[in-house]
Order: structure tokens, then sequence, then C-alpha cells
């Protein structure tokens, strides 16, 4: 059974005390008894009941309704009508106080029960609302970001964000004749209005996109938009977020512009080491970049990503630039070359990678300058790693090295040609050569997609 403590205001002494008994016998607590508007509105402040039952005429100079009303807005607490008269003009005054229920005398207990506990109900559902939009109100009013509220064009709501976003006042924004196009950036709005009818079209809500506004001192803004379209088939009215990212906008344009120039460098670099190296190996010119067209190639047809890719092409530029320690006489020599003369050849991947290692490349260039001689069986130079320990990007080079090596002449030997070289790829493929590799090399050799190995 309720708990409910009740004030009773009723000027009758006996109907009071019968109201009184009917209540506890109900399970209800009598908080207290008035019997004037004035006697209720102190035992109100003083007890603060979760309800008072009201009785609209009483004697003295303050009503029923005039006590409700103070009571109500004063304390908070709910109040329900007791009377005997139910005339149209007493109800229309009532009415004005928004009570949360009527009783009309005489009634029964099961009248009166249910009466209260409606009205009881009534009033935590409407608290409970209050302090829902409470929070709402506040969440949205302390926000960072612009909300608004659009109809037909026209801005119904803006929190204090807008009103900073924007440089008008909210009662500016929300006048008449004061539309949403008018901080729209001219050149942007027929993409809004574009993406405005694909989220009705669509129902494509919360979508979010870019673009530009104009702020009351004429500066450009980027914001990005999230909004929901509400009503029969997505309706003319719009609720939705805006966020500043003008300065993130300006600070992506720095960062690809300084990434640019670090790339720009660093294929100056790359392009200086690559020269240095084909001016002391004549025989071996233009080697490095075509290993590198057909490597990227490669990394292409496997699906490696773009970062990858790249990398991978700065890499293959210079994969030999570590041949610049090695004397010109072995280069060049046109005769077989002894064992020492290999031994110091095959020293060109560590002095290749102590060369670019100091040099802050976005890729791992130097390991895989380091690595392209290592096979995956772990026969390969100078290090001996196997399988996966060998970067995919110079397991790659090894492949494309091999192939572009046999193609070409040499001073020592004339080129062995495509055929001879696909034959030793694809008979040591997963023995010394990555078979993803060697699969992808045959695939683009086989389509004749690279003009300068034939």
């Amino acid at each position: 059974m309720s708990k409910a403590k009740v004030l009773v205001v009723e000027d009758e002494r006996i109907v009071a005390e019968d109201i009184k008994g009917r209540l506890q016998k109900l399970g209800y607590t009598v908080q207290g008894m008035a019997c004037s508007g004035e006697e209720a509105i102190k035992k109100a402040e003083e007890t603060h009941p979760d309800l008072v039952l009201m009785d609209i005429v009483l004697e003295g100079k303050m009503n029923g309704i005039e006590a409700a009303k103070i009571i109500g807005s004063r304390f908070n607490i709910p109040f329900v009508y007791l009377t005997a008269y139910a005339d149209d003009k007493t109800l229309e005054k009532a009415k004005v106080t928004e009570p949360y229920g009527y009783i009309l005398k005489p009634f029964e207990d099961r009248e009166l029960q249910t009466i209260i506990e409606i009205a009881l109900h009534k009033y935590r559902m409407g608290a409970l609302l209050r302090e829902s939009e409470e929070r709402y109100r506040s969440v949205v009013e302390n926000a960072h970001d612009a909300i608004y509220i659009i109809i037909n064009n026209n801005i119904q709501y803006a929190n204090p964000a807008l009103e900073k976003l924007t440089g008008w006042k909210k009662e500016e924004l929300c006048s008449k004749g004061f539309d949403f196009w008018r901080i729209v950036y001219p050149d942007d709005i027929k993409l809004v209005k574009k993406r405005r009818e694909v989220r009705k079209r669509e129902k494509e809500n919360h979508s979010s996109f870019e673009f530009r506004i104009i702020s009351k001192d004429c500066v450009v803004k980027t914001v990005e938009t999230n909004a929901i379209m509400t009503g029969e088939d997505g309706g003319s009215k719009e609720i939705g977020i805006l966020r500043d990212i003008t300065e993130r906008k300006l600070a992506e344009e720095e960062r690809k512009k300084s990434y640019e120039r670090l790339r720009q460098s660093l294929e100056e670099t790359v392009d200086a080491l690559a020269s240095a190296q084909e001016i002391r190996d004549p025989y071996t010119s233009g080697h490095q970049k075509r290993v590198t067209e057909l490597a990227c190639a490669m990394a292409k047809e496997m699906g490696l990503t773009e970062e990858k890719i790249d990398g991978l092409r700065l890499a293959g530029l210079i994969h030999d630039v570590g041949k610049i320690r090695v004397p010109g006489e072995i280069l060049t020599n046109p005769g077989r070359l002894t064992e020492l003369d290999f031994n110091v050849i095959e020293t060109h991947p560590k002095v290749g990678y102590d060369i670019l290692k100091t040099i802050e490349f976005p890729y791992p260039v130097a390991k895989i300058v380091l690595q392209h001689h290592e096979r995956i069986n772990g026969s390969g130079y100078p290090s001996g790693l196997k399988g996966n320990k060998i970067l995919i990007e110079a397991r790659i080079i090894a492949v494309a090295d091999v192939v572009e090596a046999m193609a070409s002449h040499r001073p020592y030997r004339p080129a062995l040609g495509l055929n001879k070289a696909k034959e030793e790829i694809s008979k040591n493929k997963g023995i010394l050569y990555e078979p993803e590799a060697v699969n992808a090399c045959l695939k683009i050799l086989s389509k004749k997609k690279l003009k300068n190995i034939s």
C-alpha cells in the first residue's frame, strides 16, 4: 500500500475528519489538516507533503484556487481539487492552475484512491520529464558544437555555440526573414541543397558532410554537419549540429604541404644518390629504374597499400646505392669475377643501409635496401634471413632485380633473355623467391605491361 503523505485542506471540520479517516484506511499518511488558504500554505511549507487535497471554496480571504496556485509554484507540490461546485466558471479558474485532478463531493473511497494515484503518477512522470528536459537543455546550451532546428529553411532554434560560430545573435538568427541560406557560403549552397535532398529521398539521417559557412563579419569557416530530417517523407524540419573544423582543415592542408615538401626533398635525395651510382656504373644505367617499375607493378598486382608502394618505389630507385663503395674496376670488369670480387660486391646491401639509415624516410627504405638480396630459404645475404623475416618490399625487389638483371646486358655476359629470367623465378618459386611476388611478376610479363623489360 502507498505511503504517500497527504495534506488535507477543508474548512468543514466534519468533512475534513471524514477524508482523513478514509485516507488512513487506504494506507496514506495524513501530513496535516488546514481549514484556510493561508494555513494551507504555511503547513505545505512546514511539512512538504507529497500531495495536497484542496477544497476550492474556503473561508477567509484566500480561496482554494489561490492557495493551490501558490503551493504549486512556490513549493512544487502537486494538488487535487475537492469541490461540490463544478460550474464552468469555477472549473475555468481552477484549470489555469494546472491541477493534477478533481474530486467531486461526495465520492467513494475507490474514486479517491484512483484520483490520488493518478495525480501522484502524473507528478512523478512530469518530474522525470522536467529533469530530462533540463538535462537536455543544459547539454544543448553548453555544447561546444553549434545546434540548430530549421523548419522550411527558417531557423527556429539556435544554441549559444551557433551564435559564436556565425557571429549572429539568437534573436537575429531566429527572426522572420532570416533563413538558413544566409549563413551558407554562396558557392556551397548547391552542395548543401543536394545533400539535403538525398537525405529526404533516401532517408539518410545522421549522414555527415562538410561545407563552408560565412559569418556576420564575412569570415569563411569550414563546418562538418550531422543532421536528421523529421516529419512526413523526411519533412522539412531539420535538427542538426555544426562543428567548426576550420583549424583542422587548415592543419590538414599544412600537413599535406609539409608532406609534399618532404616527399619532394626525399625524391631529390634519392635521384641524386641513384645518379651518383649510375655515373660510376654506366653498364647498369637504368637498372634501378627498370627494377622499380617492375617491382611497383608487382606490388600493385599483389594489392599492397599505396604507402607501401611509395616506400618500395623509393627503395627500388636506390637499392644498389651501396655499390658506390665497390671499386669501379670490379663493376666494369668484362671477365669472370673472382671469389674476392664477389665478396666485395656482396657488401653493397650493408653499405647502402649505412648510407640511408640516417635519412628520415617515412618508410623503411634503408631496411628494404639491406634485405633485397636475402632469399626466403635463408641462402641470401648479408644476414641469411628467412621467409617473413624479410620485408615484403624486399622480397618483391628481389624478384624484380633478378628478372631485370638476367634480361639485360652485363659487362661479363650478354643478356640471357626474358624467358631465362622467367624460368629462373618459376623454378625457384617458394625456394629463393616469394611465391606471390613470382606469380605477380609472371602475370605482368605475360601481358607485356612493361616497355623497358623485354
